[in-house]
Protein backbone atom coordinates (compact mmCIF):
# COMPACT_ATOMS: atom_id res chain seq x y z
CA UNK A 1 0.00 0.00 0.00
CA UNK A 2 1.23 3.36 -0.84
CA UNK A 3 1.57 6.05 2.01
CA UNK A 4 0.31 9.05 -0.03
CA UNK A 5 0.97 11.86 3.40
CA UNK A 6 4.85 10.27 2.87
CA UNK A 7 6.82 13.01 0.30
CA UNK A 8 10.19 11.65 0.79
CA UNK A 9 8.58 8.16 -0.04
CA UNK A 10 6.42 9.39 -3.16
CA UNK A 11 9.49 11.03 -4.30
CA UNK A 12 11.42 7.74 -4.13
CA UNK A 13 9.09 5.89 -6.13
CA UNK A 14 8.86 8.56 -8.68
CA UNK A 15 12.31 8.25 -9.68
CA UNK A 16 11.53 4.95 -10.92
CA UNK A 17 8.98 6.25 -12.90
CA UNK A 18 10.54 9.44 -14.21
CA UNK A 19 13.40 6.79 -15.62
CA UNK A 20 10.59 5.24 -17.27
CA UNK A 21 9.60 8.10 -19.47
CA UNK A 22 13.04 8.69 -20.16
CA UNK A 23 13.87 5.62 -21.62
CA UNK A 24 10.73 5.16 -23.75
CA UNK A 25 11.34 9.16 -25.14
CA UNK A 26 14.77 8.50 -25.84
CA UNK A 27 14.16 5.34 -27.54
CA UNK A 28 11.01 6.90 -29.35
CA UNK A 29 12.46 10.52 -30.39
CA UNK A 30 16.11 9.43 -31.13
CA UNK A 31 14.72 8.98 -34.81
CA UNK A 32 14.29 12.78 -34.92
CA UNK A 33 17.94 13.45 -34.72
CA UNK A 34 18.84 10.77 -37.07
CA UNK A 35 16.72 11.40 -39.95
CA UNK A 36 19.68 11.77 -42.48
CA UNK A 37 21.47 8.65 -41.23
CA UNK A 38 18.49 6.71 -41.38
CA UNK A 39 17.54 7.67 -45.07
CA UNK A 40 20.54 6.72 -46.52
CA UNK A 41 21.20 3.27 -44.32
CA UNK A 42 17.32 2.16 -46.08
CA UNK A 43 17.42 4.25 -49.15
CA UNK A 44 14.60 6.70 -48.50
CA UNK A 45 14.19 10.16 -48.53
CA UNK A 46 13.79 12.59 -45.67
CA UNK A 47 10.38 12.67 -46.30
CA UNK A 48 10.13 8.85 -46.13
CA UNK A 49 12.12 8.48 -42.96
CA UNK A 50 10.06 11.63 -41.53
CA UNK A 51 7.24 8.54 -41.96
CA UNK A 52 9.17 6.44 -39.60
CA UNK A 53 8.15 8.81 -36.69
CA UNK A 54 4.48 9.29 -37.84
CA UNK A 55 4.14 5.29 -37.52
CA UNK A 56 4.97 4.85 -34.28
CA UNK A 57 3.15 8.18 -33.29
CA UNK A 58 -0.22 7.05 -34.96
CA UNK A 59 0.42 3.32 -33.58
CA UNK A 60 0.51 4.90 -30.54
CA UNK A 61 -2.35 7.25 -30.79
CA UNK A 62 -4.70 4.27 -32.10
CA UNK A 63 -3.68 1.56 -29.79
CA UNK A 64 -2.91 3.06 -26.16
CA UNK A 65 -6.35 3.78 -25.14
CA UNK A 66 -7.54 0.86 -25.79
CA UNK A 67 -4.32 -0.96 -24.01
CA UNK A 68 -5.49 0.98 -20.96
CA UNK A 69 -8.89 0.40 -20.54
CA UNK A 70 -8.66 -3.44 -21.51
CA UNK A 71 -5.70 -3.73 -18.21
CA UNK A 72 -7.63 -1.45 -16.17
CA UNK A 73 -7.83 -4.12 -13.52
CA UNK A 74 -4.54 -5.29 -13.93
CA UNK A 75 -1.87 -4.64 -11.61
CA UNK A 76 -0.08 -0.70 -12.53
CA UNK A 77 3.97 -2.27 -11.82
CA UNK A 78 2.71 -5.26 -14.33
CA UNK A 79 1.07 -3.26 -16.83
CA UNK A 80 4.47 -0.87 -16.90
CA UNK A 81 6.80 -4.22 -16.80
CA UNK A 82 5.03 -5.72 -19.86
CA UNK A 83 5.14 -2.57 -21.70
CA UNK A 84 8.72 -1.96 -21.08
CA UNK A 85 9.15 -5.74 -22.43
CA UNK A 86 7.60 -4.91 -25.53
CA UNK A 87 9.72 -1.77 -26.21
CA UNK A 88 12.55 -3.98 -25.76
CA UNK A 89 11.79 -6.67 -28.22
CA UNK A 90 10.66 -3.85 -31.19
CA UNK A 91 14.03 -1.92 -30.71
CA UNK A 92 15.80 -4.99 -31.36
CA UNK A 93 13.23 -5.89 -34.36
CA UNK A 94 14.13 -2.16 -35.73
CA UNK A 95 17.92 -2.44 -35.61
CA UNK A 96 17.54 -5.24 -37.64
CA UNK A 97 15.25 -3.67 -39.95
CA UNK A 98 16.25 -3.73 -43.56
CA UNK A 99 13.22 -2.44 -45.39
CA UNK A 100 11.09 0.75 -44.38
CA UNK A 101 8.27 -1.27 -44.54
CA UNK A 102 9.81 -3.59 -41.88
CA UNK A 103 11.27 -0.71 -39.74
CA UNK A 104 7.52 1.45 -39.90
CA UNK A 105 6.02 -1.83 -38.56
CA UNK A 106 8.75 -3.06 -35.33
CA UNK A 107 7.75 1.77 -34.55
CA UNK A 108 4.05 0.55 -34.16
CA UNK A 109 5.08 -2.39 -32.16
CA UNK A 110 7.41 -0.11 -30.36
CA UNK A 111 4.66 2.68 -30.00
CA UNK A 112 2.61 -0.17 -28.32
CA UNK A 113 4.79 -1.02 -25.74
CA UNK A 114 5.35 2.96 -24.52
CA UNK A 115 1.51 3.26 -24.96
CA UNK A 116 1.20 0.87 -21.94
CA UNK A 117 3.86 2.65 -19.90
CA UNK A 118 3.94 6.40 -20.01
CA UNK A 119 -0.21 6.94 -18.83
CA UNK A 120 0.84 4.58 -16.42
CA UNK A 121 3.35 6.26 -14.79
CA UNK A 122 1.66 9.54 -14.65
CA UNK A 123 -1.42 8.19 -13.20
CA UNK A 124 0.84 6.56 -10.47
CA UNK A 125 2.05 9.81 -9.92
CA UNK A 126 -1.75 11.34 -9.38
CA UNK A 127 -2.82 8.20 -6.92
CA UNK A 128 0.29 9.08 -4.56
CA UNK A 129 0.24 13.09 -4.62
CA UNK A 130 -2.39 15.44 -3.19
CA UNK A 131 -4.03 17.85 -5.50
CA UNK A 132 -2.16 20.53 -4.20
CA UNK A 133 1.04 18.85 -5.27
CA UNK A 134 0.00 17.30 -8.42
CA UNK A 135 1.51 19.83 -11.14
CA UNK A 136 4.73 19.07 -9.42
CA UNK A 137 4.65 15.06 -9.16
CA UNK A 138 3.26 15.46 -12.79
CA UNK A 139 6.43 17.04 -13.73
CA UNK A 140 8.63 15.37 -12.04
CA UNK A 141 7.67 12.17 -13.75
CA UNK A 142 7.21 13.60 -16.97
CA UNK A 143 11.18 15.09 -16.59
CA UNK A 144 11.75 12.11 -17.55
CA UNK A 145 10.44 12.42 -20.89
CA UNK A 146 11.78 16.29 -21.41
CA UNK A 147 15.35 14.58 -19.75
CA UNK A 148 15.35 12.44 -22.87
CA UNK A 149 15.08 15.39 -25.43
CA UNK A 150 18.32 17.02 -23.29
CA UNK A 151 20.30 14.15 -23.43
CA UNK A 152 19.00 10.53 -25.45
CA UNK A 153 17.88 12.62 -28.91
CA UNK A 154 20.94 14.43 -29.19
CA UNK A 155 22.90 11.00 -27.76
CA UNK A 156 20.78 9.04 -30.28
CA UNK A 157 22.06 11.24 -33.10
CA UNK A 158 25.28 11.29 -31.87
CA UNK A 159 25.41 7.44 -32.55
CA UNK A 160 23.27 7.18 -35.24
CA UNK A 161 25.66 9.38 -37.14
CA UNK A 162 28.82 7.91 -36.07
CA UNK A 163 28.10 4.19 -35.63
CA UNK A 164 24.56 4.03 -37.60
CA UNK A 165 20.89 3.92 -36.80
CA UNK A 166 20.73 -0.01 -35.40
CA UNK A 167 23.72 0.71 -33.02
CA UNK A 168 21.53 3.45 -31.70
CA UNK A 169 17.92 1.19 -31.49
CA UNK A 170 19.90 -1.42 -29.31
CA UNK A 171 21.40 1.29 -27.25
CA UNK A 172 17.78 1.83 -26.40
CA UNK A 173 16.88 -1.25 -25.97
CA UNK A 174 19.28 -2.00 -23.50
CA UNK A 175 18.51 0.92 -21.59
CA UNK A 176 14.97 0.15 -21.51
CA UNK A 177 15.74 -3.32 -20.17
CA UNK A 178 17.70 -2.04 -17.47
CA UNK A 179 15.09 0.60 -16.09
CA UNK A 180 12.72 -2.58 -16.23
CA UNK A 181 14.88 -3.62 -13.22
CA UNK A 182 14.33 -0.75 -11.74
CA UNK A 183 11.28 -0.97 -12.24
CA UNK A 184 10.24 -4.57 -10.86
CA UNK A 185 12.54 -3.61 -7.65
CA UNK A 186 11.43 -0.18 -6.68
CA UNK A 187 7.88 -0.32 -7.54
CA UNK A 188 5.55 -1.18 -4.97
CA UNK A 189 2.62 -4.35 -6.38
CA UNK A 190 -0.02 -2.68 -5.47
CA UNK A 191 -1.24 1.34 -6.24
CA UNK A 192 -4.07 2.71 -5.26
CA UNK A 193 -5.94 3.88 -8.41
CA UNK A 194 -9.54 4.15 -10.14
CA UNK A 195 -9.93 1.03 -12.41
CA UNK A 196 -10.84 1.94 -15.80
CA UNK A 197 -12.72 -0.70 -18.68
CA UNK A 198 -14.04 -0.30 -22.04
CA UNK A 199 -17.07 0.91 -20.64
CA UNK A 200 -15.40 3.86 -19.41
CA UNK A 201 -13.42 4.64 -22.41
CA UNK A 202 -16.57 4.45 -24.52
CA UNK A 203 -18.55 7.23 -22.10
CA UNK A 204 -15.35 9.42 -22.09
CA UNK A 205 -15.07 9.31 -25.99
CA UNK A 206 -18.72 10.28 -26.37
CA UNK A 207 -18.63 13.21 -23.93
CA UNK A 208 -18.46 16.59 -25.55
CA UNK A 209 -16.48 18.29 -22.79
CA UNK A 210 -14.04 15.28 -22.55
CA UNK A 211 -13.28 14.29 -25.72
CA UNK A 212 -12.86 17.89 -26.51
CA UNK A 213 -10.95 18.50 -23.47
CA UNK A 214 -8.51 15.48 -24.85
CA UNK A 215 -7.92 16.51 -29.01
CA UNK A 216 -6.50 19.94 -27.22
CA UNK A 217 -3.69 17.87 -27.24
CA UNK A 218 -3.34 16.62 -30.61
CA UNK A 219 -4.00 20.48 -31.82
CA UNK A 220 -1.07 21.27 -30.00
CA UNK A 221 1.16 18.48 -30.20
CA UNK A 222 0.10 18.92 -34.36
CA UNK A 223 1.83 22.62 -34.14
CA UNK A 224 5.09 21.52 -32.15
CA UNK A 225 5.98 18.89 -34.39
CA UNK A 226 5.84 20.64 -37.56
CA UNK A 227 8.93 22.57 -36.22
CA UNK A 228 10.36 19.46 -34.33
CA UNK A 229 10.21 16.95 -37.26
CA UNK A 230 12.60 18.92 -39.60
CA UNK A 231 14.61 20.20 -36.55
CA UNK A 232 17.93 18.40 -37.90
CA UNK A 233 17.80 19.55 -41.20
CA UNK A 234 17.02 22.96 -40.17
CA UNK A 235 20.12 22.87 -38.42
CA UNK A 236 22.26 21.33 -41.12
CA UNK A 237 20.80 24.00 -43.55
CA UNK A 238 21.19 27.25 -41.27
CA UNK A 239 24.35 26.51 -39.21
CA UNK A 240 26.28 24.39 -42.29
CA UNK A 241 27.06 21.64 -39.99
CA UNK A 242 26.38 18.05 -40.04
CA UNK A 243 26.10 15.50 -36.75
CA UNK A 244 27.66 18.46 -34.26
CA UNK A 245 25.51 20.90 -35.72
CA UNK A 246 22.04 19.19 -35.01
CA UNK A 247 23.39 17.33 -31.59
CA UNK A 248 24.13 21.00 -30.43
CA UNK A 249 20.93 22.23 -31.42
CA UNK A 250 18.82 19.03 -29.85
CA UNK A 251 20.89 19.65 -26.87
CA UNK A 252 20.05 23.10 -26.31
CA UNK A 253 16.14 22.25 -27.37
CA UNK A 254 16.04 19.66 -24.70
CA UNK A 255 17.70 22.02 -22.30
CA UNK A 256 14.93 24.32 -22.65
CA UNK A 257 12.20 21.57 -22.93
CA UNK A 258 13.75 20.25 -19.41
CA UNK A 259 13.19 23.89 -17.89
CA UNK A 260 10.16 24.71 -19.16
CA UNK A 261 8.48 21.05 -17.75
CA UNK A 262 10.21 22.37 -14.39
CA UNK A 263 8.57 25.89 -14.98
CA UNK A 264 5.08 24.66 -15.95
CA UNK A 265 4.88 22.45 -12.48
CA UNK A 266 5.41 25.45 -10.75
CA UNK A 267 3.06 27.79 -13.27
CA UNK A 268 0.12 25.07 -12.53
CA UNK A 269 -0.07 24.82 -9.15
CA UNK A 270 0.16 28.34 -8.60
CA UNK A 271 -2.07 30.03 -11.02
CA UNK A 272 -4.16 27.17 -12.33
CA UNK A 273 -3.34 24.89 -15.28
CA UNK A 274 -5.63 26.78 -17.89
CA UNK A 275 -3.82 30.02 -17.50
CA UNK A 276 -0.53 28.35 -17.48
CA UNK A 277 -1.18 26.46 -20.38
CA UNK A 278 -2.80 29.62 -21.89
CA UNK A 279 1.03 31.44 -21.64
CA UNK A 280 2.68 28.47 -22.84
CA UNK A 281 0.33 28.43 -26.04
CA UNK A 282 1.05 31.97 -26.84
CA UNK A 283 4.39 31.88 -26.85
CA UNK A 284 4.70 28.96 -28.91
CA UNK A 285 2.36 30.54 -31.55
CA UNK A 286 5.00 33.81 -31.60
CA UNK A 287 8.29 31.36 -31.37
CA UNK A 288 7.49 28.65 -33.72
CA UNK A 289 7.74 30.61 -37.10
CA UNK A 290 10.93 32.74 -35.43
CA UNK A 291 12.35 29.29 -35.41
CA UNK A 292 12.37 28.15 -38.59
CA UNK A 293 12.70 31.99 -40.81
CA UNK A 294 14.89 33.79 -38.96
CA UNK A 295 18.70 33.55 -40.58
CA UNK A 296 20.59 32.63 -37.77
CA UNK A 297 24.32 31.56 -36.40
CA UNK A 298 25.59 28.94 -33.54
CA UNK A 299 25.20 31.38 -30.55
CA UNK A 300 21.54 32.56 -31.57
CA UNK A 301 20.22 29.49 -33.21
CA UNK A 302 20.83 27.51 -29.60
CA UNK A 303 19.25 30.42 -27.72
CA UNK A 304 16.44 30.35 -30.06
CA UNK A 305 16.02 26.15 -29.71
CA UNK A 306 16.18 26.71 -26.34
CA UNK A 307 13.39 29.34 -25.81
CA UNK A 308 11.20 27.64 -28.15
CA UNK A 309 11.60 24.05 -26.46
CA UNK A 310 10.75 25.76 -23.22
CA UNK A 311 6.74 26.87 -24.71
CA UNK A 312 6.17 23.83 -26.63
CA UNK A 313 7.03 21.22 -23.87
CA UNK A 314 5.90 24.20 -20.99
CA UNK A 315 1.96 22.52 -22.36
CA UNK A 316 2.10 18.94 -20.86
CA UNK A 317 1.71 19.47 -17.53
CA UNK A 318 -1.26 21.84 -17.29
CA UNK A 319 -3.41 20.09 -20.26
CA UNK A 320 -2.78 17.09 -17.71
CA UNK A 321 -3.87 18.70 -14.95
CA UNK A 322 -6.69 20.38 -17.25
CA UNK A 323 -7.38 16.78 -17.83
CA UNK A 324 -7.51 15.29 -14.70
CA UNK A 325 -9.75 18.16 -13.07
CA UNK A 326 -12.42 17.20 -15.57
CA UNK A 327 -13.55 13.29 -13.71
CA UNK A 328 -12.34 11.79 -11.18
CA UNK A 329 -13.48 8.68 -11.93
CA UNK A 330 -12.22 9.29 -15.83
CA UNK A 331 -8.80 9.80 -15.06
CA UNK A 332 -6.65 7.25 -16.09
CA UNK A 333 -8.51 7.42 -19.37
CA UNK A 334 -7.76 10.49 -20.12
CA UNK A 335 -4.35 10.32 -19.22
CA UNK A 336 -4.24 7.89 -22.00
CA UNK A 337 -5.95 9.71 -24.57
CA UNK A 338 -3.87 12.81 -23.69
CA UNK A 339 -0.38 10.56 -24.40
CA UNK A 340 -2.47 9.50 -27.40
CA UNK A 341 -2.90 12.99 -28.54
CA UNK A 342 0.63 13.80 -28.25
CA UNK A 343 1.38 11.33 -30.86
CA UNK A 344 -1.48 11.78 -32.94
CA UNK A 345 -0.29 15.43 -33.15
CA UNK A 346 3.05 14.03 -33.25
CA UNK A 347 1.76 12.10 -36.76
CA UNK A 348 -0.05 15.00 -37.58
CA UNK A 349 2.49 17.15 -37.54
CA UNK A 350 5.09 15.02 -38.95
CA UNK A 351 2.79 14.69 -41.82
CA UNK A 352 1.71 17.91 -42.48
CA UNK A 353 5.27 18.96 -41.80
CA UNK A 354 6.62 17.00 -44.86
CA UNK A 355 3.75 18.30 -47.06
CA UNK A 356 5.12 21.89 -46.62
CA UNK A 357 8.56 20.94 -46.72
CA UNK A 358 8.15 19.42 -49.97
CA UNK A 359 5.79 22.26 -51.61
CA UNK A 360 6.86 25.66 -49.67
CA UNK A 361 10.40 24.76 -48.05
CA UNK A 362 11.41 24.18 -44.58
CA UNK A 363 10.80 27.73 -43.69
CA UNK A 364 7.20 27.50 -44.45
CA UNK A 365 6.76 24.39 -41.16
CA UNK A 366 7.03 26.90 -38.79
CA UNK A 367 4.44 29.74 -40.08
CA UNK A 368 2.20 26.91 -40.41
CA UNK A 369 2.38 25.90 -36.65
CA UNK A 370 2.59 28.88 -35.58
CA UNK A 371 -1.26 29.10 -37.10
CA UNK A 372 -2.15 25.72 -35.52
CA UNK A 373 -0.81 26.98 -32.27
CA UNK A 374 -2.92 30.53 -32.85
CA UNK A 375 -5.94 27.34 -33.05
CA UNK A 376 -4.89 25.53 -30.05
CA UNK A 377 -5.49 28.80 -28.16
CA UNK A 378 -9.26 28.66 -29.66
CA UNK A 379 -9.61 25.53 -28.87
CA UNK A 380 -8.60 25.84 -25.00
CA UNK A 381 -10.90 28.31 -24.44
CA UNK A 382 -14.15 26.35 -25.71
CA UNK A 383 -13.01 23.54 -24.23
CA UNK A 384 -13.06 25.52 -20.64
CA UNK A 385 -16.29 27.20 -21.85
CA UNK A 386 -17.69 23.90 -22.54
CA UNK A 387 -16.82 22.14 -19.00
CA UNK A 388 -18.05 25.24 -17.50
CA UNK A 389 -21.26 25.10 -19.03
CA UNK A 390 -21.90 21.07 -18.41
CA UNK A 391 -20.93 21.53 -14.81
CA UNK A 392 -23.42 23.55 -14.34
Amino acid sequence: MIDADAPARQKFLLLPLAFVNFAVGAGAFLVIGMLSPLAQSLSMSKVQAGWVMSAYALGYALTSPVLIAITGGLRRRTVILTGLAIFVLASLLSAAALTPGYLYAARILAAIGSGMTTPVAAAIAVATSGEATRGKALSFVFAGMTVAQVVGVPAGAFIGYTFGPSTAFVVAAILCALVSLWVALEVPRDVHFQPQSLVTLWRTIISPRHIVAALLTVTIATSGYLGVTFMGPLAELRLGMGRDGVALMLTAGGIGAFVGNIIAGRLTDRLGASRALLMFLIAQALLLPAFTTIRYGLALGLTISFVWNLAGWGFTVPQQARLMAIDAKTQGVMLALNAAGIYLGTGLGSAIAGAVYENWGIEATGIVGGAIAALAIVHMLFSDWLSKREAV
